[in-house]
């Protein structure tokens, strides 16, 4: 390392201040706020490119598995093959779900899954046997746990279907697995129910012969008391009641035909004696005779009503038509007597059968007494018999169901929905997802990064004095309750008509060896503004490698070389970083004595000399040096610009270039370091006007203008 002392002429602190503005405390400067993130881009870019490759990697690493879903329908109610099922039907609501979240269970059990391990031969399945294999279970008890971790069986909400979700490695072998438990579900129940009717057919068998015995015991009882007592039946009725309840009948038949010919005699009798409409009962207007002379009277007085109308009463056709009128009147009067007489008979005759058939009931009902005395014995010998029979009879016909049940598949389920081959993977989430998951994470990541560097790096308001400079404060930032109180505007942007400039970094009045001694403590402010600097020339240059950059006061001024050494000073902290002094006056490598070599930049454009010939390595800060034009550089020929390019070229393998010009005015080689460099620091001071001076630089640059990144402020007062 070079020991001279590192002398450079201070600059006067000055009693002008920085024109900065703070937002009012407990406000978010939004503008800012996003000038934060436009800063950080790059890093923020970055944090995204990680989180999109990390996703992608993800994606890539992680095994896939495929999810197929197949849909069973269990309908609480069983199908009605027979009258008279195994298993009552419920009709209750919250039986029948309890029923159905049954049966979800038994989709999960080892006797249904067993059955799918061995269709699918899933105890010879890697993915199903190897995770539990070395537990100590064999490779079926292995495969059905690894199976059971592998199904989802659920019960959709307010219905009776289920849902069995089988994940896997390949799709095709979930599919296959899913239809397997359904099919292997269908197959046990149909097995279960067989079973059950089985046993139960079985059983029953076993007591129908015991049971058809005393069935025929009770009967031979009851035949027998039936000979001994005399008591004969027809069709399952004793002969005796037979003829009582017949001869009954017959009674009640002739005391209704009796009071019914009664009836019609002495309607008739009334009709004849109250005088009143001829023939004005049922019998007279059944009488086909009456009907004729009553049409005949009714004939003859129309005619007499017509004949009196016009020839008057005393006319004689009028009067032969009245003598006509009473001889009809006389002959229905006669039918009328021909008639009661014949009801009169009718109703003598249905007495008389009355009286007979009163007379053989009575001698039935003496004969039915002695019986039915008898047969309150033969009544329960018969119902002995008639339980007994019930009994086998129901015994018989369970038996005979039961048997036939067990080729009958009366289950309500059937399968609504096959599994189908998964189209897309159910873990990872889709590759969109994940990417916008990633993008999203990154940004935020990267957003919080910047902020939080932001609100950490910033100095305090009053690192550089009162009054305006104290505006230039900080942007300070409470972690905690909230996640920042307060954003504040730490500088201010240099307003130009196009673009604007913004202002990197605001520096004290400082010597160079000052600086460099404050650079190396990465915790001060004087470094901390510093990185300002390289962090918006890195968000600039984001996707390239290896930056180069051009520190260029506006105008005729010294404060180039302190900004260009420290800012080296703080870059070589981290990477290897050239610093190129293109003053013809040397002075940033005579600022820190390092401008003993005698040959410089030109003389490998010459090709007099290597590259690694005419660097210098300062030991303390790290920074590599080289100065454009030596004193001792000899210029055999002409130089070119193509020359010096590809020199410039040669100087792109270390991590950062940094060149440290004089203004454009004084040196026309910054005019051509402007076009090789990727980015332009401008320098100015805070002590003078310097919105002009820049603005006519910028001017200068022509095209170069769009690779400026910024202007350091120098001579802001110090504490």
């Amino acid at each position: 390392m070079f020991e001279s002392p590192r002398q450079i002429q201070s600059a006067n602190a000055g009693t002008a201040t920085v024109p900065v503005g703070l937002a009012p405390a407990g406000e978010i400067d939004f503008r800012k706020l996003v000038s934060i993130l436009w800063e950080g881009r790059a890093t923020i870019a970055w944090t995204t490119i990680a989180s999109l490759v990390a996703a992608i990697l993800f994606v890539v690493v992680v095994p896939h598995r495929y999810t197929a879903v197949t849909q069973i329908l269990i309908e609480p109610t069983d199908l009605r093959a027979v009258n008279t099922d195994i298993n009552a039907n419920q009709t209750n609501n919250e039986v029948a779900v309890l029923q159905v979240e049954s049966q979800v269970r038994v989709l999960m059990s080892d006797s249904v899954l067993g059955r799918v391990v061995k269709a699918e031969m899933l105890d010879r399945d890697p993915e199903f046997v190897g995770r539990w294999f070395g537990t100590g279970a064999d490779s079926t008890t292995a495969a059905i746990n690894a199976l059971k971790h592998s199904i989802s069986v659920k019960r959709a909400e307010r219905t009776y279907v289920v849902d069995v979700s089988v994940t896997a490695r390949e799709p095709a072998k979930a599919t296959r697995i899913a239809n397997a438990i359904a099919q292997a579900y269908l197959t046990e129940q149909t097995n279960v129910r067989s079973n059950a009717a089985r046993q139960i057919s079985q059983s029953l068998s076993a007591r129908l012969n015991e049971l058809k015995e005393r069935v025929r015991q009770a009967e031979d009882r009851a035949e027998a008391y039936k000979a001994s007592h005399n008591i004969v039946g027809v069709n399952g009725q004793l002969v005796d009641e037979q003829q009582l309840s017949e001869v009954n009948n017959q009674l009640a038949q002739a005391r209704a035909r009796t009071a019914a010919a009664k009836a019609r005699y002495d309607q008739i009798q009334q009709v004849q004696s109250a005088k009143g409409e001829i023939g004005a009962f049922p019998e007279a207007i059944q009488s086909q005779t009456i009907t004729a002379l009553r049409s005949q009277y009714a004939e003859v007085m129309r005619r007499e009503a017509e004949q009196t109308t016009s020839l008057g009463a005393r006319h004689p056709a009028v009067i032969e038509i009245q003598a006509q009128a009473d001889r009809l009147r006389r002959m229905i009067d006669d039918e009328v007597r021909r008639v009661a007489l014949s009801a009169r008979s009718d109703y003598e005759s249905a007495r008389a059968n009355e009286a007979a058939v009163a007379a053989n009931l009575e001698k039935l009902k003496g004969t039915a007494i002695t019986t039915n005395e008898a047969m309150v014995t033969l009544r329960e010998l018969e119902r002995d018999v008639l339980a007994s029979r019930a009994v086998y009879e129901a015994f018989l016909v369970r038996a005979r169901e039961t048997g036939e049940q067990e080729r009958l598949d009366t289950k309500n389920i059937r399968i609504i929905s096959r599994a189908e081959i998964p189209l897309r993977r159910s873990f990872p989430p889709s590759s969109l997802l994940l990417a916008i998951a990633g993008m999203l994470f990154g940004v935020l990541a990267g957003s919080g990064m910047v902020v939080m560097q932001e609100l950490y790096e910033v100095p305090s308001p009053h690192a550089y004095g009162t009054g305006n400079a104290a505006r230039g404060g900080a942007a300070a930032g409470m972690l905690g309750g909230k996640l920042f109180r307060t954003i504040t505007q730490a500088w201010p942007s240099i307003k130009l008509s196009s673009p604007p400039i913004p202002v990197l970094a605001v520096l004290p009045n400082v010597d160079v060896s000052f600086g460099l001694d404050a650079a190396e403590d990465s915790k001060s402010r004087f470094a901390i503004e510093l990185r300002k600097v390289l962090k918006a020339v890195h968000a600039d240059h984001a996707g390239r490698e290896h930056p180069s950059i051009l520190v260029v006061a506006c105008d005729d001024q010294d404060d180039t070389v302190s900004v260009a050494l420290t800012l080296a000073a703080v870059a070589a902290s981290t990477q290897r970083v050239l610093l190129i002094d293109a003053d013809l006056e040397r002075r940033t490598l005579s600022a820190i004595d390092a401008d003993q070599n005698d040959a410089g930049l030109v003389d490998v454009a010459t090709g007099r000399r290597q590259l690694a010939d005419v660097i210098v390595r300062d030991q303390q800060t790290n920074i590599n040096l080289v100065s454009f034009v030596s004193p001792s550089s000899r210029r055999d020929r002409r130089i070119s610009e193509t020359d010096v390019r590809r020199a410039f070229d040669q100087v792109k393998r270390f991590d950062m270039v940094i060149v440290a010009a004089v203004d454009l005015t004084r040196d026309p080689s910054t005019s051509f370091f402007a076009g090789l460099v990727d980015h332009i620091v401008v320098v100015a001071r805070t002590d003078e006007p310097y919105e002009g001076p820049v603005k006519r630089f910028v001017s200068r640059l022509g095209v170069d203008a769009r690779k400026v990144r910024g202007a350091v402020l120098t001579g802001a007062k110090s504490a």
